[in-house]
């Protein structure tokens, strides 16, 4: 698989949704490549990129993270799981840190008279120790906070995202269905025609198809209702891919008849389609019932005047 160029997108945190938005746009500049794989097969996608991946699968604009993981893994796929499917590598990007100014105060000793005893002196003295070591007990605190804040900020990272590939994945399956499935009938003849799209061959090249008819029509329903009449191959077996319809002979006249059609290809037979037909009546000349008795009536006529004939020709004798 060819390399491509990477788009970034530059997160202060991860935001999913406006993450997902821009998706899109990131990756449209990004020629796909493509994958195809049968329908109840697996099949493993590995990604280009190196680092932290994400893989994204395109809705529109409800884009969904579907695996993490350099290598996108898709178990017993379904026509549900094609589609494109967007590669993300996650890179950190450090921050400029935040500096921390600490400010420190002094406590003034206040003014005292000079009429002030020195064990009064010594008691202030005492005091302003004290609140000396108070002040820088809290200043040092202070100050151990502020740089373990800026530790943290320091720490802090942005991300990177590299939309870096997108694939097509592709399911083939059998066949999809025929259309425009009709048939015209005669008396005892007629025509099977049917359309068949390319884009519903399913991955593979239709191989050929196959068409069945039988009688439905029923003097007596059957005792049992699921019987069925037996279905009967029309031949050829296996018609050509590219024939559009079928001559079928010695049908009944004025019976109804089911018949159904399926295309084939390398993972077997396709949805069926089904077409109901009834043949026209049977049509008989008109015959003049006076005929028969003239005709027999000339018949006799014949008859005796040939005997007549006979018997002269004897008396001669």
């Amino acid at each position: 698989m060819s390399s491509t160029p990477c788009s970034v997108l530059t997160l202060s945190s991860f935001n999913l949704l406006f993450f997902t938005q821009v998706l899109t746009v990131l990756s449209s500049a990004i020629k796909y490549n493509e994958y195809a794989t049968d329908k109840g097969g697996n099949v493993s996608i590995p990604c280009i990129a190196d680092g932290n991946i994400m893989w994204i699968k395109e809705h529109g604009s409800n884009n969904t993270i579907i695996q993490t993981g350099r290598i996108l893994v898709l178990h017993n796929v379904s026509t549900t799981d094609s589609g494109i499917y967007v590669c993300f590598a996650a890179l950190p990007r450090r921050i400029t840190s935040t500096t921390t100014i600490i400010t420190t105060t002094t406590t003034a000793i206040p003014a005292t008279s000079t009429t002030t005893s020195s064990q009064d002196l010594s008691k202030i003295e005492s005091e302003t120790k004290m609140s000396e070591h108070r002040e820088n007990q809290s200043i040092d605190k202070f100050a151990s906070k502020s740089e373990t804040n800026e530790n943290k900020e320091q720490e802090q990272e942005e991300m990177e995202y590299q939309a870096c590939q997108r694939t097509l994945l592709k399911v083939r399956t059998p066949p999809g269905p025929v259309s425009q499935l009709y048939f015209k009938a005669s008396t005892i003849l007629g025509f099977l025609i049917w359309r068949f799209n390319k884009t519903q061959s399913g991955g593979y090249p239709v191989r050929s198809f196959t068409a069945e008819y039988r009688n439905v029509s029923y003097d007596q329903m059957p005792a049992n209702e699921s019987y069925e009449h037996a279905w009967s191959r029309m031949d050829p077996i296996n018609i050509a891919p590219n024939v559009r319809q079928m001559e079928v002979y010695r049908l009944a006249p004025n019976t109804t008849y089911e018949f159904r059609i399926w295309a084939n290809n390398e993972l077997g037979s396709g949805e069926v389609v089904t077409t109901n037909v009834t043949t026209l009546p049977e049509t008989k000349e008109e015959v003049n019932p006076m005929e028969p008795k003239v005709y027999q009536h000339h018949l006799c006529l014949s008859n005796i005047t040939i005997v007549r004939l006979i018997m002269s020709v004897l008396s001669h004798h």
